[in-house]
C-alpha cells in the first residue's frame, strides 16, 4: 500500500472510515499469526481491571484467556511488551496511511487484539470518542482526539462479525451506559441509529480499516465457528495529553518528533 489518494482522503474526511487497506498479503498474515498466539497465551503489563470497572464493558464480551481469567491482561497495550506487536504498530503501510491523514508527528496509546470467539456476541453501536463515563472519569485524552487502525489477523467476514459503519458521522451522538459499572461503555441508543445506511466491511487477513474517534460502528454475533480476531492500533497526535491507561501505561512514538512533551515514552519492546 502506497499513500493515500486525495480521493481516499477526501472520503475518510466525508465518511469517518476508509478500508479495506491492504498492510500485508494473506500468506504474510498467516506466517505472523503464530508469534501473535504465543503472545496472546502469556499476560502483558496490563493488570486485570477491578469487577466495579468491568461491568457493562464491551471488552466484557471479548472471549476470555486461560481459565476464564480476565482477557484484559493478554490483550492489551502488548506492542509494549512484543516485538511482534510493536512491528504491526509500526508496519510502513500502515504508518504511510496515518500521515496522509493526521500528518508526520504520531502516537500509538494503546494497542488491544479483539478476538470475538464462534458464538461471541454483537458489540453494540457506539463512538470510540473520548466522552465522560462519570464525574471524575474522563476517558483520558485532552483534547479528545484519536484514530483507529482496525487490523484483520483472521478473516473477518459478515459471518464472523465484521465491523459496520454508518457513514457520515461527524456529530458526538447521545449515549447511555451499557450497564451499572463505573466505566461502563457508552452506546448509543437505536433511536439515533439510522440502520438501513449501515455498510458492512469485509476484511482478509493482512487488510485493516482506518477510523476516527466519532465513526458510528458496530459488529455482530459470530456465527462463522471460527474466531475472529483483529489488533486495533490507537493513535493520536503529540499535541494530545493521555491520562495512563494502567500503572506502567505509556505512548510510543511511531512517526516524527514529540514537540510537546505531555506523555511518557515507552521504548520498543526487545
Amino acid at each position: 500500500m502506497t499513500d493515500l489518494t486525495r480521493q481516499q482522503r477526501d472520503s475518510y474526511r466525508e465518511q469517518g472510515f476508509l478500508g479495506p487497506l491492504t498492510l500485508m498479503s494473506v500468506a504474510e498474515m498467516e506466517a505472523l499469526r503464530p508469534e501473535l498466539a504465543a503472545v496472546l497465551d502469556t499476560p502483558g503489563r496490563a493488570p486485570a481491571p477491578a469487577a466495579e470497572l468491568v461491568e457493562g464493558r464491551l471488552a466484557g464480551l471479548v472471549a476470555g484467556r486461560g481459565n476464564g481469567e480476565s482477557p484484559v491482561p493478554y490483550m492489551e497495550s502488548r506492542h509494549l511488551d512484543s516485538p511482534a506487536v510493536h512491528r504491526l504498530i509500526t508496519h510502513p503501510a500502515l504508518l504511510a496511511a496515518a500521515r496522509a491523514l493526521y500528518g508526520e508527528d504520531l502516537l500509538v496509546w494503546r494497542s488491544t487484539f479483539i478476538a470475538k470467539a464462534s458464538g461471541g456476541p454483537e458489540f453494540q453501536w457506539h463512538q470510540d470518542w473520548g466522552g465522560v463515563y462519570a464525574p471524575g472519569e474522563e476517558y483520558g485524552l485532552e483534547p479528545p482526539l484519536h484514530f483507529t487502525f482496525w487490523i484483520a489477523i483472521s478473516d473477518v467476514t459478515e459471518d464472523s462479525g465484521c465491523l459496520r459503519f454508518v457513514p457520515g458521522t461527524r456529530a458526538v451522538l447521545p449515549a447511555r451506559p451499557s450497564g451499572p459499572g463505573r466505566r461502563a461503555t457508552l452506546l448509543v441508543p437505536p433511536e439515533h441509529v439510522d440502520e438501513s445506511r449501515a455498510v458492512s466491511l469485509p476484511l482478509r487477513p493482512g487488510q485493516c480499516a482506518v477510523f476516527t474517534d466519532r465513526a458510528l460502528h458496530a459488529s455482530g454475533v459470530n456465527t462463522s465457528g471460527g474466531e475472529r480476531l483483529a489488533l486495533a492500533v490507537r493513535m493520536t497526535v503529540p499535541a494530545v495529553k493521555v491520562r495512563p491507561h494502567f500503572p506502567g501505561h505509556a505512548c510510543t512514538l511511531v512517526s516524527g518528533e514529540d514537540r510537546a512533551g505531555l506523555n511518557r515514552l515507552a521504548e520498543p519492546p526487545r
